[in-house]
């Protein structure tokens, strides 16, 4: 069904307790953890990279911001930014993803065959949650880039002889 293509991803869970009991939880983590209480990413410092994905027409950009999406049961953020008219083949993910529209307009579908009819389009600030092994597809107007959160390990897996060429 389909083409294994990258490796990376993660998602975070919580729990809820009393005030008294959170500041104990986090001076006893504070010990022991030695991620940071904060991270920040200034938008001017982001490294994009070129992100060659078989079976994706290149000219996506890759920009890291948080976590690393290769290593399993970890939290990552990244984001993608697409040239105007980038169109994505129909595509999934073993683990959901959160996606953040931040500039540009987003259309996106789901299904295992590039249909123009079903585009759904999003605008910045809009928010989208796929869940897991759903095959999805689409394009940008405009150059658009989108952030994309969860829990590693993210691959992307092209919908099989759905992959588009130069």
């Amino acid at each position: 069904m389909s083409h294994r293509l990258l490796a990376g991803a993660a998602v975070a869970g919580g729990l809820v307790v009393s005030a008294p009991a959170a500041f104990a939880q986090d001076e006893q983590m504070a010990e022991h953890d030695p991620t940071p209480a904060m991270h920040d990413v200034a938008a001017a410092d982001l490294a994009w990279d070129d992100l060659d994905v078989p079976g994706f027409l290149p000219g996506m950009k890759i920009a890291p911001i948080h976590g690393d999406p290769s290593v399993a049961d970890e939290p990552y953020t990244l984001r993608l930014a697409l040239p105007d008219g980038y169109k994505f083949p129909p595509h999934w993910h073993p683990r959901a993803e959160n996606v953040t529209v931040l500039e540009g307009t987003f259309l996106l579908a789901m299904g295992e065959k590039f249909d123009d009819s079903k585009l759904k389009s999003y605008a910045p600030g809009d928010y989208l949650f796929i869940a897991g092994e759903n095959p999805h597809y689409g394009l940008v107007k405009g150059r658009t880039v989108i952030q994309l959160h969860g829990i590693g390990p993210f691959d992307i897996l092209v919908v099989e002889g759905q992959g588009m060429s130069p």
